[in-house]
């Protein structure tokens, strides 16, 4: 058995504080990276899926600095980028520049595998509102996205659907996870409550299902995003959507890695204030139920 670790949306080398669903609290991030480097000594992971929103500002310093946070855990990561860290035309160049030491390639879409199980990470594109994709996002989209993302829409680009369907073919057989930093689910119903706020899922995420449906090796796909925990089952693939840092629950996931299953745990940092200083009572529903916290999918 080996494991590894899912983190998201960690919103690093900001000081802004705020709401989504509950109290979004960039501030407390040095701390709460401390405290988790403490607690992951334990479970020894072989790495980090850390899928997207590592950095909160657009600038080049802000991921270097991003970086530096990430790299103070201590553990090898594979880094994905997400809608906050690829703003500009110049942010996937930066994330590059920062990242590329750690990825398999000098690209924002890669594969690896380890120790049997294979990995393809993705990089979704923005959908402008004349319907036109893009790398970056329209300029009057970006001026709102600290505070809303009600026009804020992506895709998966026809290139790197052919990519991991290429890629697939030739790992055929091998038991496979994706990454990205959007869910290919949208919330489900039973997640919804009046007043929610809703992130936005991958707008041709069905799409992407039904290509998947064609490569049983796929177990599994691992999203943040949300800011809430949910894992929801579609034909043979489990969506697992992992909430944000800054936020309540303030968790992460730990994967256990065992000869023909995964196992999944939704983990809390063992110091309860950083929950407790985000909660908004009533609000504790995106730690999600049960279900949404622990599961176990089958490799075979």
């Amino acid at each position: 058995m080996w494991r590894f670790v899912q983190l998201s949306d960690p919103h690093l080398a900001s000081q802004r504080d705020g709401e989504w669903n509950n109290r979004f609290l960039c501030s407390m991030m040095p701390e709460v990276m401390a405290c988790l480097r403490h607690d992951l000594r334990q479970f020894e992971p072989d790495f980090i899926f850390l899928t997207g929103d590592i950095c909160s500002k657009q600038t080049r310093a802000a991921v270097f600095q991003a970086r530096e946070f990430v790299e103070s855990l201590g553990i090898r990561y594979y880094p994905m980028g997400g809608n906050h860290d690829f703003v500009l035309d110049e942010s996937r160049q930066w994330f590059l520049d920062a990242f590329a030491h750690c990825l398999p390639a000098r690209e924002t879409f890669y594969s690896f595998t380890h120790k049997g199980i294979h990995f393809c990470v993705l990089d979704p594109w923005w959908k402008w509102a004349d319907g036109t994709l893009d790398p970056a996002s329209e300029a009057s989209v970006a001026a709102e996205i600290e505070f809303s993302l009600d026009r804020a829409r992506w895709v998966l680009p026809p290139h790197q659907f052919v990519w991991l369907e290429q890629d697939l073919e030739e790992h055929y057989g091998e038991p496979t996870i994706l990454g990205m930093h959007y869910p290919a689910l949208p919330i489900p119903h039973r997640m919804r409550r009046p007043g929610y706020r809703d992130s936005g899922a991958l707008d041709n995420g069905r799409l992407l299902l039904e290509m998947l449906a064609n490569y049983p090796q796929v177990k599994a796909v691992f999203s943040g995003h949300m800011h809430m925990n949910y894992i929801e089952r579609t034909r043979s693939v489990v969506q697992v959507v992992t909430s944000a840092l800054p936020e309540f629950p303030v968790e992460y996931r730990l994967i256990d890695v065992h000869d023909d299953h995964l196992v999944i745990h939704t983990c809390p940092l063992s110091d309860p204030q950083f929950a407790r200083r985000s909660l908004i009572p009533g609000h504790e529903w995106t730690q999600g139920s049960t279900r949404d916290r622990e599961a176990v999918i089958a490799l075979g």
